[in-house]
């Protein structure tokens, strides 16, 4: 199975014993890990019982899980967007935004997706906008910029 690895340490890939592939109909699969290498920016990993193309094009294009024991800690000041989810979003000024619900990459940055009811805020995931996360506290604090919102 290719992988499009969204951590930036491919070397983290290497330690995984199980991952969890969740298929289109919204279930999970267990894989135990046989076998990792890295081809091109990318990661192959070879999962038991899915020894071929055949038996693997089933996967192609799901998302792939792992326990979050198995991930490094994240650097100072980085997230995963795993804990950013749920976290209520104010602003400086103490507007409640909503909640982060989802986050896509763009290339040049990450997005966080926050609703409030069926308002949506997209908000760039970078230091200009975010002021502060409190992960423990369940919050996250952002700079409205001009034009932002």
């Amino acid at each position: 199975m290719l992988v499009e690895p969204y951590l930036n340490d491919l070397t983290c890939y290497h330690r995984l014993c199980e991952v969890a592939v969740l298929l289109a109909d919204g279930q999970f699969q267990r894989y135990r890990v046989t076998h990792v290498r890295q081809v091109a920016g990318r990661v192959l990993l070879q999962l038991e019982g899915c020894a071929s193309r055949e038996m693997a094009r089933p996967l192609v294009g799901c998302d792939l899980w792992v326990r979050r024991e198995e991930l490094p800690p994240p650097p100072d000041g980085e997230f995963y967007w795993y804990d950013l989810e749920g976290l209520t979003v104010y602003t400086e000024e103490g507007e409640c935004l909503g909640r982060v619900e989802e986050f896509f990459p763009t290339g040049s940055n990450d997005v966080l997706v926050v609703r409030k009811g069926v308002q949506e805020t997209l908000l760039p995931f970078i230091k200009d906008v975010i002021v502060a996360v409190d992960a423990a506290q369940g919050v996250l604090y952002v700079r409205a910029m001009p034009g932002l919102l």
